[in-house]
């Protein structure tokens, strides 16, 4: 359940982190098949507020931006810093640190679930039903778009937007978004990629080379250290919201075929020693 934080409390870096993902980016495109600047088509594994103050946040990056006495929220500031501060003392982020982090993204979750329901013409903030869900919306090829696939791609892309500008200073060394995980020929373990290498493989058109890779939406790891990972998270919108989220499977013919992301996840990016996570609206599962 979604839960009121008060400006007392250490998660106010929750808010901070809606606030923030919520003024950046647009609502279109997504993690999934999204378009390079190249004309490169991404493949697609690639691919309510506490008061008015805090609302208008929502709209105006200003509000953020500042710092101290000049902060139009100054508690959300001086919680930031707190947090950040916490942070930098250990290599690991300590288990009420990650709390801190579940949190942001669980806000991040929500508050793109409820953006992008009021943006839409038809639900107009109200949720989906399940025949809504289904409908087909538009064909790209011979795959059939449904409103449950617009909304997911929608709200997942504004959930990673808040999730960077929540994580771009508190917690940046233990927390990566989209990080891209390959594994090594040589070794059998799986690395993360270069993100300049990667970005110019997707300008050039390369996407062979990424052909297997792992791109978790969240992963805490060792500070400075993405390669020594503690937890992986994707975000996850079900369509009507009382669906239980699922992990997406590999088809036959994929390169992971047949396990699913979690499977993939906890073998190859955790070592078999935990289990990832799903991030929806209503928290972490």
């Amino acid at each position: 359940m979604f839960t009121r934080f008060t400006a007392s409390s250490v998660p106010g870096l929750v808010i901070l982190g809606v606030l923030a993902g919520c003024a950046t980016g647009t609502l279109s495109g997504s993690k999934v098949g999204s378009t390079s600047a190249a004309g490169h088509r991404t493949p697609s594994h690639y691919a309510q507020s506490t008061d008015s103050a805090t609302s208008g946040c929502l709209r105006n990056p200003a509000c953020y931006g500042q710092s101290g006495d000049d902060a139009i929220i100054p508690w959300l500031s001086r919680a930031a810093r707190a947090a950040r501060t916490t942070a930098t003392l250990a290599t690991m982020l300590a288990d009420t640190e990650v709390q801190v982090v579940e949190q942001v993204l669980t806000q991040c979750a929500k508050a793109a679930h409820q953006q992008v329901n009021a943006g839409d013409k038809e639900l107009q903030g109200q949720e989906p039903t399940r025949e809504q869900c289904k409908e087909v919306l538009r064909k790209e090829g011979d795959k059939e778009i449904t409103r449950a696939m617009e909304l997911g791609a929608r709200k997942h892309k504004l959930a990673l937007d808040c999730a960077r500008a929540a994580f771009a200073e508190r917690f940046s060394e233990n927390v990566t978004v989209e990080p891209t995980y390959q594994q090594d020929t040589a070794t059998g373990r799986w690395m993360r990629l270069d993100p300049k290498k990667v970005a110019e493989w997707l300008e050039l058109g390369l996407t062979g080379k990424l052909w297997g890779s792992l791109v978790p939406d969240i992963v805490i790891h060792a500070a400075g250290d993405p390669n020594q990972v503690r937890h992986v998270y994707d975000f996850k919108f079900p369509c009507p919201a009382n669906n239980e989220p699922s992990w997406r499977k590999s088809t036959k013919g994929q390169p992971h075929h047949p396990n699913d992301q979690r499977a993939m996840y906890r073998k190859a990016l955790l070592g078999g020693k935990s289990e990832p996570r799903l991030v929806t609206p209503e928290g972490v599962k």
